[in-house]
């Protein structure tokens, strides 16, 4: 027959305190890491691709304007 004991197991009051003030781990390092290579390979293409397309219709927009605001004439 198995003995059984009754003992209860008592937490630290300051062990449940320092619980919530943990350091900066390691855990937290990865998912920095794995954000900032998901923004370079994800995120920064694709912004390029669009910065691009917006300088290019920035440009024919400015080309009529400058035109029609700057119309020179001679005569």
């Amino acid at each position: 027959m198995k003995k059984t004991s009754n003992r209860k197991v008592r937490k630290n009051k300051g062990e449940k305190q320092l619980a919530g003030r943990r350091g900066f781990g390691l855990n937290e390092v990865i998912g920095i890491a794995a954000g900032i290579i998901i923004a370079a390979v994800i995120v920064i293409p694709g912004l390029q691709t669009f910065a691009s397309s917006l300088i290019s219709n920035l440009q024919s927009w400015w080309t009529s304007m400058s035109s029609s605001i700057f119309a020179t004439t001679v005569g």
